[in-house]
């Protein structure tokens, strides 16, 4: 008689490497809370085996993927993992990998100076060890990092190098997180088109791979744009659709700036009380888990809730408050956000001097940033501020033509409509057509 041959058993070694298999796989569907059970978890049984180069390896593989998953999650104790990592392993591609860890923490945690030195020090590391995936993450990295110090030109360049790379190396999860960088850097230039559709391809790449986390985060970015937009149906849909799935997924990271969009959601709806509430909680809890970027995006929009309703020296304090932390952090982004937002507030006290002379100061942040956003806001308070009629209606003209950049290139005419007619624009508008006395 003919027996089957004997199955052989699988060993403890190839069960850890199973278990990083399936790390990988739980991370890139978004599951991260199972990803690092699953590191940890062969982690836990690889203390059990004797020691040898091939288990060290595993082990440093295992750290990483534990600390990525803990990264997305926005669980900046991830740093302890590519720590531990960069300190350790011998390997260069773990090396350069820890190090794009690290500096992803860092960014995450506002310390932009020493992240920006991580990521070039690791695409140097990854072109020497030719690892491709290893550059790609280092410049999403890096241009993410970009547009938050505000260097929104350098950020485009920065995240379409990872993109282009990712037709060399394809990888659907970071393509997705190229494009959705990509997105925020077109968004805050004011190239509105570019970055509706680098946000509608991000959603199709975490869709396909039934990432709802980052699927939620996409969502309430083009939910977010719709809102500058004023189209408040469209973004209110989002960020409620958006929220769902943040919840559903526990997104807590993403649902904290899906809040603060809804709070700024509630503020344009004249729902005040609504509108602080959510955007109270944004920033306690972004400051709880220690998001610079997202603590100070509830800041100004704290700021500008409060100046919105007419309370003027709670919305001075926090412009001062926001002024301190985006000095601490060099982000020439947020400066030109808290002087708008001091600019604005003293033009609401009559101030006139004072707020021109602190939004004269902004134009250099933000001239050095571009953002066509930005810029227009900034020359429409300083049409207010300026008693020389002709001085303020060169800036009006000003502001006036970098709100038609915006609007002009809009495919969808409702909504350059509905951009154009909002009680702000028009007024910028009007002012700057209006006849000299």
């Amino acid at each position: 008689m003919d027996f089957p041959p004997p199955i052989n058993p699988i060993t403890p070694s190839q069960n850890i490497q199973q278990l990083l298999r399936k790390a990988r796989e739980e991370t890139t569907s978004g599951h991260y809370q199972q990803a690092v059970q699953l590191a940890t978890d062969g982690l836990n049984r690889l203390d059990a085996l004797p020691p040898s180069p091939e288990q060290e390896h595993l082990r440093w593989d295992l750290l990483l993927q534990r600390g990525r998953a803990r990264f997305l999650m926005g669980d900046y104790a991830a740093l302890s993992d590519f720590q531990t990592v960069r300190d350790q392993a011998t390997d260069p591609v773990q090396r350069a990998e820890a190090l794009v860890g690290i500096a992803d923490c860092h960014s995450g945690m506002g310390a932009y100076d020493a992240a920006e030195e991580e990521y070039r020090t690791a695409l140097q590391e990854a072109e020497a060890s030719r690892s491709d995936i290893s550059r790609i993450r280092a410049w999403i990295g890096l241009g993410n990092l970009r547009w938050k110090q505000g260097r929104v030109e350098d950020a485009i360049r920065t995240l379409n190098q990872a993109r282009s790379a990712l037709q060399r190396t394809p990888d659907l999860y970071e393509l997705g997180r190229a494009l959705l960088g990509l997105g925020i850097a077109y968004d805050f230039a004011g190239q509105v088109e570019e970055a509706i559709r680098s946000y509608e391809d991000a959603l199709k790449c975490f869709r396909s791979l039934q990432d709802d986390q980052r699927t939620a985060a996409a969502l309430n970015n083009v939910g977010e744009l719709y809102q500058e937009l004023r189209d408040m149906e469209r973004a209110l849909l989002y960020h409620e659709e958006a929220f769902r799935l943040a919840v559903q997924s526990g997104a807590d990271r993403i649902s904290i700036d899906i809040t603060r969009n809804i709070g700024v959601d509630m503020l344009l709806l004249g729902r005040y009380s609504e509108a602080m509430m959510a955007l109270n909680q944004a920033l306690s809890r972004a400051r709880a888990i220690r998001d610079k970027d997202l603590a100070l995006q509830a800041l100004y929009d704290l700021g500008d809730a409060f100046l919105r309703q007419g309370e003027v020296d709670r919305a001075l304090a926090i412009a001062g408050e926001l002024a301190d932390e985006a000095t601490a952090v060099r982000s020439e982004l947020h400066a030109a956000r808290a002087q708008l937002l001091q600019g604005r507030a003293y033009l609401a006290r009559g101030d006139r001097s004072t707020a021109q002379r602190v939004l004269q100061a902004a134009l250099g942040h933000a001239h050095a940033i571009p953002s066509r956003w930005l810029l227009w806001q900034l020359h429409a308070a300083l049409g207010r501020a300026t008693d020389d009629p002709q001085i303020a209606q060169v800036h009006f003209r000003i502001a006036a033509d970098f709100i038609h950049q915006i609007a002009d290139p809009l495919s969808d005419p409702t909504l350059r409509s509905r951009f154009l007619s909002q009680p702000e624009v028009q007024a910028v508008l009007q002012r700057a057509e209006a006849p000299q006395p």
